[in-house]
């Protein structure tokens, strides 16, 4: 079986070329947008898609910090748990909430986690994505 770590860093690795390929074409798109506006209503197009490209850029450098920091553990009874496709109907994603910390996390580690259940998480600090998931006794 693979490290969790260097499997959990490969994925963390595969969202941020993602985050990177959007964020240089919603670039792109203002970049053409801001050269070719000459109706007022480009200023909304560009708007709208300038705060997505915001939004994409902060993902980003959100991944990339997470490449360079160690792992980080945290603690708590598992508050809620839930699926959602994300980007549309591209994958879906699984969640957990401890501590009022919203956490990503493999559909493995889902099917074992429990609401209620008392565990220790080992994530990566800054995208809250889930390396492991250990349970623990409560306290």
């Amino acid at each position: 079986m693979a490290d969790p770590e260097s499997a959990a860093r490969a994925g963390l690795r595969r969202s941020l070329v993602i985050y990177v390929l959007l964020f240089g074409t919603a670039v792109s798109v203002v970049y053409y947008i801001a050269q070719n506006a000459a109706a007022g209503a480009a200023y909304v197009t560009l708007s709208v898609v300038g705060i997505v490209a915001l939004l994409l850029g902060y993902q980003v450098v959100q991944h990339y910090r997470d490449l360079r920091a160690p792992l980080t553990e945290s603690e708590g009874i598992v508050l809620r748990k839930w699926s959602r496709a994300d980007l549309v109907i591209a994958w879906n994603s699984y969640y957990i909430t401890v501590n009022r910390t919203v956490f990503r996390i493999d559909v493995l580690d889902f099917t074992e986690v429990r609401e209620e259940m008392y565990v220790k998480i080992v994530h990566f600090p800054h995208t809250n994505n889930v390396v492991s998931v250990h349970p623990q006794p409560s306290p």
